[in-house]
């Protein structure tokens, strides 16, 4: 009888079983959507950036903006818009924020602009961002309730339901704070009200028809 020789079946042995322990390739998750932010978000993600330009940056202004890939929502937008001023420099610079690229040279993540020269306003005020202590889902909140309590703008809401809002912080004389302006309507120039929410406090400052 022919011995069977086990040193020759081996190699091809342990390939097999090698084979066979091998797990299949983990599937690969899909990519998650562009996701909206809030106004403190924006504010300091753009922030940083702004702090390498001029290390005494304050925050001029914060607007608003959307973009179809990160569609806006509850206080949080795809693309927000802020202004950034150095009194050392007498620079000022916009920086923007976008959740996804988009049309019109919209680029993903934070961008700077071009400087151009700034001279204070006195009645306009640079923010310091510790003093945006409210973010803008609780401004829209504070002033839904405002609108609640009026008869007039709760109707222009009813008939209008896909109304889009808008935010636009700044700093403007005689208030003592920073103020999120809350704009219903597409645009300032547009609007068919806007309510005033303190950023410091989150109670309510004005309203404009």
């Amino acid at each position: 009888m022919k011995r069977i020789r086990i040193s020759s079946f081996l190699p091809s042995l342990l390939l097999l079983m090698a084979g066979c322990s091998q797990a299949p390739p983990p599937k690969k998750e899909p990519p998650k959507p562009p996701e909206p932010v809030t106004g403190q978000s924006a504010i300091f993600q753009t922030y940083q950036v702004a702090r390498t330009w001029a290390g005494d940056a304050k925050l001029l202004r914060l607007e608003s903006g959307n973009i179809p890939e990160a569609p806006s929502g509850a206080g949080k937008y795809g693309f927000w818009r802020a202004t950034y001023v150095s009194e050392s420099k007498r620079q000022r610079r916009e920086f923007t924020w976008a959740a996804a690229d988009s049309e019109g040279g919209i680029i993903k993540g934070v961008r700077p602009g071009m400087e151009s020269g700034y001279f204070p306003n006195p009645r306009q005020f640079a923010i310091a961002i510790q003093d945006v202590k409210i973010d803008t889902p609780q401004a829209l909140e504070a002033a839904m309730a405002e609108v609640n309590k009026d008869a007039a703008m709760k109707k222009v809401l009813a008939d209008n339901k896909d109304l889009p809002i808008h935010f636009l912080l700044e700093w403007n004389a005689p208030d003592v704070k920073p103020a999120w302006r809350v704009i219903f309507g597409p645009s300032i120039s547009q609007s068919r009200f806007s309510v005033f929410i303190d950023a410091y406090t989150g109670k309510f400052v004005k309203k404009l028809r």
